[in-house]
């Protein structure tokens, strides 16, 4: 029954049993290479792909965020959409992102084969694929859970159509009805990736080509590939003319700036960085390729550059004219800004990059078989066969065991926040939990658990311990410490915590570890507060703690650990915090991920001037829950040659990104928008 399936297959798409079999066996492979160990390798997420997981879950949750998020991350629709799909049928998890991107990668392979297969025979399609199949390049960003996927499948895809339209070598007969597809998938590129607007030159330089080389060609369908470029172009204008989707494109640019300056060294210096990566010496980004691992091995080299020549030697025909212009502009990106994420920026030219070496191939067994028989040729061709298998086991290892394994890897893809959520999702423990991040203040790492941590019983508050501990208005909860983001010692001596549950990672790991304490933390203030209420503070009039600030926060305690201080000595501030109505810095700005605000610390001389400061807040706005209680620590350095003196020291909040202070309200009305503490003693020695 399965052989007389295959061979009514084999006679319905020209194809012979074997060829078949063999496109099965290199699509078996692919997926394995995809989704072997996915949930494992990479081994948690980045914060590009929190903020990729932020943008589609917003969708998969019924809306597209708002927000502006920078480098234009928030910019490029198309996979909100795709990837908000994959989460409807797979869940809304970091798993989901990742299936969605190894479709993607198939997706790729699949338009590769039959690009490569219609323009230039069954056996560059089958290399082709097998190429994509197994290359280290094409394989780790089918595992990516980010945006760029989808533009060089859907650009591949769209190629295909172009050249099925277009009538393949020959151009004799053309399928209009490839104009459409060719148009959708153009567009769709557009809205899914920037490196899909560089390849797309390359259509207009086909375009030319046609025109001056193969005149009969371009009378036939001209206007029909002028018609399809419109039409793609008409889809894709409203993303291509806001100005905001150029904003990571306009952000890499330095070196093109530079050299319309005159200064040419470091576009120069990119270009031949960029060209290495071919080779040579790839990406040294560690978060995307094994650090200086090249696109090609030395084989694969050979005969890339034997393909470079063949389609040099015949650049008056389209198709492999098309084929240089396709990787040239598909370098672009990378030749501007060189070859750090090269991965990235050269996606677009996956596909004849990943087929040139086949056309090598296939041009020097042609030869072979002329000179030297079919026996011979066969004997190449099983030795190219043998090469990919090489390569393939090449890929799993530098891939899964070299890359996967790293401790840098594992850093780079924060894996103790991964273990952390692991932890989460297993304990049975349901309610508060205070989590330390080392970055707060945009919510990236809140975003990768809500991606991975699926339990509704948990509500996680963030904070960065190093300066902070966050006191949730509740008697029960846990507190995780990584060591990446572990309690200020000042502040574990005033809140003594039992001994924590301590869950150990791999030794070598440069986070080798996290804490796990079960807490009190109502009583904990309670017990902690007495120390630090009581002192009297002065604005405009006599004041006395708490101080309230605009209706949002009160300042409920402090103590200055350095009243007294050596020019050049730190002056070091701990403050209290109660948390009233967050609401109350002001509505919150529908571009932006949330609430920000700052504790701002001053040390003015006596004419009012900053002699010192430090404005942070590392128990972040936009996480602030009524009832909160939490402790800032501010630090900062002073001038060596500072005056002694007596100085004073003001503290007051702001909101970000306006900078307005937030007005202290008593019975009597606001009094001003600061407030004066003990102040400092510079002494000389």
């Amino acid at each position: 029954m399965r052989e007389r399936t295959l061979r009514r297959w084999s006679l319905r798409m020209n194809e012979p049993a074997w060829s078949l079999g063999l496109l099965a066996l290199i699509l078996f492979v692919a997926l394995f290479f995809r989704l072997y160990r996915l949930d494992a390798v990479p081994p948690g997420l980045t914060h590009d792909e929190a903020d990729t997981g932020y943008f589609v879950l917003a969708v998969y949750r019924g809306a597209p965020s708002q927000v502006k998020a920078p480098y234009g991350y928030a910019n490029e629709p198309f996979t909100m959409y795709s990837g908000a799909l994959f989460m409807a049928l797979f869940g809304p998890t970091d798993l989901a992102l990742r299936l969605h991107s190894a479709f993607f990668g198939l997706v790729l392979l699949i338009f590769t084969y039959l690009w490569a297969r219609h323009l230039f025979g069954r056996a560059v399609g089958l290399g082709s694929a097998a190429m994509v199949a197994v290359s280290f390049w094409a394989v780790s960003t089918s595992r990516f859970a980010l945006n760029p996927e989808p533009a060089p499948a859907l650009f591949t895809g769209a190629v295909y159509f172009l050249w099925l339209a277009l009538g393949g070598q020959e151009g004799n007969r053309g399928r209009r009805w490839a104009w459409v597809p060719f148009a959708l998938l153009l567009a769709g590129s557009l809205y899914a990736y920037e490196v899909a607007r560089a390849v797309s030159l390359s259509l207009g330089l086909l375009f030319a080509h046609l025109a001056l080389v193969d005149r009969p060609r371009f009378r036939r369908h001209g206007a029909w590939f002028a018609g399809a470029l419109a039409a793609a172009g008409v889809l894709a204008a409203p993303h291509l003319l806001d100005p905001d989707a150029w904003q990571r494109s306009s952000s890499l640019a330095g070196p093109l700036t530079a050299a319309l300056r005159g200064d040419l060294r470091p576009l120069l210096t990119n270009a031949v960085e960029t060209l290495g990566t071919l080779s040579i010496r790839g990406d040294s980004f560690v978060t995307y390729n094994l650090p200086g691992r090249p696109i090609l091995d030395p084989v694969a080299s050979l005969f890339f550059y034997i393909g470079i020549l063949l389609c040099l030697r015949r650049w008056r025909r389209p198709a492999y004219a098309f084929v240089l212009m396709w990787v040239a502009t598909g370098l672009l990106p990378s030749l501007i800004v060189g070859e750090w994420t090269s991965t990235l920026h050269s996606m677009g030219a996956e596909a004849p990059i990943l087929t040139l070496p086949v056309l090598g191939a296939v041009e020097v067994g042609r030869r072979i078989q002329a000179r030297f028989g079919p026996r011979w040729a066969g004997r190449f061709a099983l030795a190219c066969g043998a090469w990919l298998v090489v390569m393939a086991i090449s890929t799993g290892y530098d891939y899964f065991v070299r890359w996967g394994e790293s401790p840098a890897v594992r850093a780079a893809y924060f894996h103790n926040l991964a273990a952390i959520t692991d932890y989460l999702n297993e304990s049975p423990y349901s309610g508060t939990v205070t989590l330390s991040s080392p970055f707060p203040e945009v919510p990236l790492d809140p975003f990768i658990a809500d991606l991975r941590v699926q339990r509704d019983d948990l509500t996680l508050r963030w904070f960065d311990a190093r300066r902070a501990l966050l006191f949730p208005d509740v008697d029960r909860s846990l507190l995780i410490l990584p060591t990446n983001a572990p309690l200020a010692p000042r502040l574990a001596d005033w809140v003594p915590l039992s001994p924590p549950e301590r869950v150990l990672l791999r030794p070598d790991d440069v986070d080798p570890y996290f804490d796990v304490h079960l807490w009190n933390p109502r009583r904990a203030w309670a017990v902690l507060l007495p120390r630090l209420t009581g002192q009297q503070v002065a604005g405009d009039r006599p004041l006395t703690l708490p101080v309230n600030f605009g209706g949002a926060v009160a300042l409920v305690g402090y103590t200055l650990e350095s009243p007294t201080v050596a020019p050049g000595g730190t002056v070091s501030l701990i403050t209290a915090w109660q948390v009233f109505d967050p609401e109350a810095l002001g509505p919150l700005p529908p571009q932006r991920y949330g609430r920000a605000a700052a504790i701002f610390v001053h040390l003015l001389d006596s004419a009012g001037q900053v002699v010192g400061q430090e404005d942070r807040l590392d128990v972040p706005a936009w996480n602030w829950q009524s009832g909160d209680r939490f402790l800032q620590i501010h630090r900062f350095s002073l001038k060596p040659d500072l005056p002694a003196g007596r100085y004073a020291l003001e503290v007051g909040l702001y909101t970000r990104p306006d900078l307005t202070r937030l007005p202290i309200l008593t019975d009597q009305g606001p009094a001003g928008d600061r407030i004066f503490l003990q102040p400092v003693e510079v002494t000389v020695p």
